[in-house]
């Protein structure tokens, strides 16, 4: 999903706007008008369950997938099919009472008459929600990494948008108030995911030569790492593997050349002891490892800034999970000693991105995708304060795995890359907007 001195008024207006839309009470009047849309060719989710019967977390996960096939639109007064053809409200409530399979359209409010609170949301399994009572309600369908920081969830947001895939980092969720339920009469059958993509996409620069930055990526399903090489990033000749048994290692980051050898090194977090450790390049192998910090997995959202200090180093920053602060640290060992406070309220935020110098200034700028809106925006350095703020994107919470790759199209602006999380497409967007007229797609089974 800033420092902000100005935001928190705004987003509070934002925030109560927006809210106002999600339904929370409201029940369905008898007149109710289905939505008017031409089917199209999506896959109906197999009929196992009765309605208000057991229902396995494979059939409550396709069913959701279902309303997001078909890019069913947010509306509280409003109807839309299940696969069975039975009508529920399309809104977050509603899409959720589809999902279970429920007799009725539940509100937010009496969800939880159908369900358990779990005690942890490390207790979350497929097909469970995400509820405030309050305020919105999400199905979750799992978390992207092992060390549970970001949960890939369900929804209908709002008002303008359809049924659709997202992340919530776990910042976002304890933050915004959100409990995890789980469905009295779900059945505990694993949710098959015969292909479990790529995580952890870094950008690392040019490893091979070419004078094209490349990229690293974990294998989901393997904990195998990966280097492919850019422009492109596909083919067999782009993809080498380097590494195995990274699936317990979350935050990788591209910090540059840390070591003095002119080669990119990586900082990575072990998600198993919350150890920070060196990787020197140009293969990141366990004998290179080095253990330069303790505690981080109390931070989340690390990004590579380049030298904001002018000692030469390249230096981070990174969210603390608890207060949602922005912290700087300097490199080349980035120690608690080196910790500089320069924003609050950056919990809000799904997704922080290093991206290089987008204003021209020489200082170089990140992006972050605000968890609400989905929205993109840029932050100007040193200091990536709220009076730096400028919208520059729409419907990024649909993106996971976004890295700033430098310039690989030869313009001089850097660019960015994505993946589209409901498809696994790699996506390419040019700089220094990213807007949606520069996508290109360049790879899949991501």
């Amino acid at each position: 999903m800033s420092q902000r001195p100005a935001r928190p008024a705004v987003r509070t207006a934002v925030v109560a706007a927006s809210l106002a839309a999600v339904v929370l009470g409201v029940t369905a009047p008898s007149q109710a008008e289905p939505v008017s849309r031409a089917p199209k060719a999506s896959v109906a989710a197999p009929s196992v369950s009765s309605v208000g019967g057991a229902i396995s977390r494979t059939e409550m996960i396709q069913r959701a997938q279902y309303w997001v096939d078909e890019g069913v639109p947010y509306s509280q007064s409003r109807y839309y099919r299940d696969p069975q053809g039975r009508t529920y409200r399309t809104d977050c409530s509603g899409m959720v009472s589809m999902a279970w399979h429920l007799p009725t359209s539940a509100t937010t409010w009496t969800l939880p008459n159908y369900s358990t609170r779990l005690g942890s949301l490390d207790d979350l399994k497929p097909g469970d929600i995400l509820n405030n009572i309050d305020r919105h309600v999400v199905i979750f369908a799992s978390w992207t990494d092992s060390s549970h920081t970001t949960a890939n969830i369900m929804e209908e947001a709002r008002t303008g948008t359809n049924a659709r895939k997202s992340t919530y980092s776990r910042n976002y969720i304890n933050s915004n108030g959100f409990k995890p339920y789980r469905y009295n009469k779900v059945t505990d059958a694993p949710v098959p995911d015969p292909d479990k993509g790529m995580t952890n996409v870094t950008a690392v620069g040019d490893l091979t030569g070419d004078g094209k930055n490349d990229v690293i990526a974990v294998e989901t399903a393997t904990g195998d790492l990966y280097r492919y090489a850019g422009p492109d990033y596909v083919g067999s000749r782009a993809r080498v593997k380097i590494g195995n048994g990274w699936n317990s290692i979350s935050n990788i980051v591209g910090v540059g050349d840390l070591t003095g050898d002119g080669v990119a090194d990586i900082i990575a977090v072990d998600a198993e002891n919350g150890n920070l450790y060196r990787y020197s390049g140009p293969n990141y192998n366990g004998g290179s490892r080095v253990k330069i910090g303790t505690k981080w997995d109390s931070m989340t959202d690390i990004a590579a800034v380049g030298d904001l200090t002018g000692d030469g180093k390249p230096d981070i920053i990174a969210v603390e999970k608890s207060t949602g602060n922005l912290y700087r640290y300097s490199g080349p060992n980035y120690s608690g000693g080196s910790r500089v406070k320069i924003g609050n309220g950056w919990n809000a935020m799904s997704t922080i991105v290093g991206v290089g110098d987008l204003t021209g200034d020489g200082v170089a700028d990140i992006v972050a995708v605000d968890a609400e809106n989905g929205n993109l925006y840029r932050y100007s350095g040193p200091k990536y304060n709220g009076g730096s703020r400028v919208q520059i994107g729409t419907k990024w919470g649909s993106m996971i795995n976004i890295t700033g790759v430098g310039d690989i199209t030869g313009d001089k602006v850097p660019d960015l890359l994505a993946v589209e999380q409901a498809t696994g497409k790699l996506f390419r967007y040019s700089g220094p907007d990213f807007k949606g007229g520069s996508r290109v797609q360049i790879g899949t089974h991501w």
